[in-house]
C-alpha cells in the first residue's frame, strides 16, 4: 500500500512521441527513431525516479488531431516534465515567421513552435520539444542516406548524476530542430535519423564520461557529432541543428576547455579532408590551449574499458595527424581526466573509435 501511494504521488515524465511510421520512404527510419527515443526516455525517467507516461502518435494517430488529443491528456503538476519528439517529414515557407519547421502531417500541418507553446501552457517545470525533420522551403522529402551514421561506441552507466543535472535541475523550456530554415534533414533507412542518433549519443556520452554538463554543451556536442556523421556528404545535403532555450546557463569550471570543445578539436585533427599543413597548425594551437606541456594521454581503442597505452600529448597529437584515415571518432572522457593549473589538462583519457576494416 505504501509503495502504491508513493508511486501515485511521484512526479510524472510525460513523453509525446510522434512518428510517421506509415510513410513509404521514411517509415522504417521513423520506426527505429521511435524505438530508440522511447528507450532513452524510459531510461532517463527511471534514473530521476519519475513516473514515465508515454503517449505515442503513429499509424492512425499520426496527425494534428492525434497530437492535440495527446496534449489534452497531460494533467501537469508543477514539478512534472514534458518531452515532445517528432520524426517525419517537415517543410517551411518564406511567409512563415518561425525558423522552426512545420510538421507535415496526414490531416493538417502544424508548426513545431506552436506545439511547443501549447506544451508550455501546461506549466511543467521543464519542457523539451524536439523535431527531427526537414525544414526546407515548400514541399520536399527527407533525404535518405545509405552512409553509416556516427558510431556510438558508448556504454550506458548506472550513474544518475548527469541525468539529474539535465532533467531535474533544469527549469524552463527548450525547443530543438535537426535542421535550420531552408535545410533538409537526413536519415538512414535502417538506423534512423542522423540527428536523433547523435542527440542520443551525446546524452549517453555525457552520462558515461562527464562530471560537468549543461544543455548548451550537450547540444553543441550533438551538433559536432552530427557534422562528423555528415562530413562525407556534399554541402547541399548537410544540415545544422538549432535551438532556443529559456534555461539559465550553467557555468562550467573551464568552459573554454569543455568536453565539447576538446572533442571538436580532436575530431578536426582526424579529418583527412583537411590538409596536413592545416591540421599541423591546429594541433599546435590546440595543444597550448587545452593541455599542459607535460600532459599524458591514456587511450582506449573502441572499448572504453580496455586502455591500450599512455603517450605524451605531443606524440599523441602527431599520431592523430598521421593516422587520420584509420580514425572514425574521438571521445574525451572528462571523468578520468584531471585539470592542472588554469584550464589545461595534465592527464587526459580518450576513447578512440577506429573505422571498420
Amino acid at each position: 500500500m505504501l509503495t502504491i501511494s508513493q508511486l501515485c504521488n511521484a512526479q510524472s515524465f510525460y513523453a509525446i512521441l510522434v512518428a510517421d511510421t506509415k510513410d513509404p520512404s521514411l517509415g522504417a527510419s521513423c520506426e527505429k527513431d521511435l524505438e530508440e527515443m522511447s528507450g532513452t526516455l524510459r531510461h532517463i525517467s527511471k534514473k530521476i525516479e519519475y513516473n514515465y507516461r508515454e503517449i505515442t502518435c503513429n499509424q492512425d494517430k499520426f496527425g494534428k488531431g492525434g497530437i492535440q488529443e495527446a496534449i489534452s491528456k497531460i494533467q501537469c503538476k508543477p514539478e512534472d516534465i514534458i518531452f515532445f519528439y517528432y520524426t517525419g517529414h517537415g517543410i517551411n515557407t518564406n511567409a512563415e515567421k518561425s525558423n522552426f519547421p512545420i510538421l507535415y502531417l496526414k490531416d493538417e500541418n502544424l508548426e513545431l513552435e506552436t506545439v511547443h507553446r501549447l506544451l508550455k501552457e501546461k506549466k511543467p517545470r521543464f519542457c523539451l520539444t524536439l523535431g527531427d525533420c526537414c525544414n526546407n522551403l515548400l514541399a520536399g522529402t527527407r533525404t535518405m542516406r545509405t552512409a553509416r551514421p556516427v558510431v556510438r561506441g558508448i556504454r550506458v552507466t548506472d550513474d544518475t548524476q548527469i541525468a539529474r543535472k539535465l532533467f531535474l535541475e533544469a527549469n524552463g523550456d527548450l525547443l530543438i530542430s535537426s535542421a535550420r530554415k531552408g535545410e533538409k534533414a537526413t536519415a538512414h533507412p535502417n538506423e534512423g535519423s542522423f540527428y536523433s542518433n547523435t542527440w542520443i549519443q551525446a546524452l549517453a556520452y555525457a552520462e558515461g564520461h562527464n562530471t560537468h554538463v549543461s544543455w548548451e554543451t550537450l547540444l553543441a556536442d550533438a551538433e559536432n557529432r552530427l557534422q562528423a556523421s555528415l562530413k562525407s556528404l556534399p554541402d547541399s545535403l548537410k544540415h545544422h541543428s538549432q535551438w532556443i532555450s529559456s534555461i539559465p546557463k550553467t557555468s562550467l569550471p573551464c568552459p573554454e576547455a569543455s568536453f565539447m570543445e576538446i572533442n571538436k578539436f580532436l575530431n578536426v585533427l582526424a579529418d583527412e579532408k583537411l590538409s596536413f599543413a592545416d591540421r599541423s597548425r591546429l594541433s599546435k594551437l590546440g595543444q597550448k590551449g587545452f593541455f599542459g606541456p607535460s600532459a599524458k594521454v591514456s587511450i582506449y581503442v573502441n572499448d572504453p574499458e580496455k586502455p591500450v597505452e599512455t603517450q605524451p600529448i605531443d606524440h599523441f597529437l602527431k599520431r592523430i595527424i598521421n593516422t587520420a584515415p584509420l580514425i572514425d571518432e574521438f571521445n574525451f572522457v572528462e571523468r578520468l581526466s584531471s585539470l592542472g593549473n588554469g584550464c589545461t589538462y595534465d592527464t587526459v583519457t580518450l576513447q578512440e573509435i577506429r573505422k571498420a576494416q
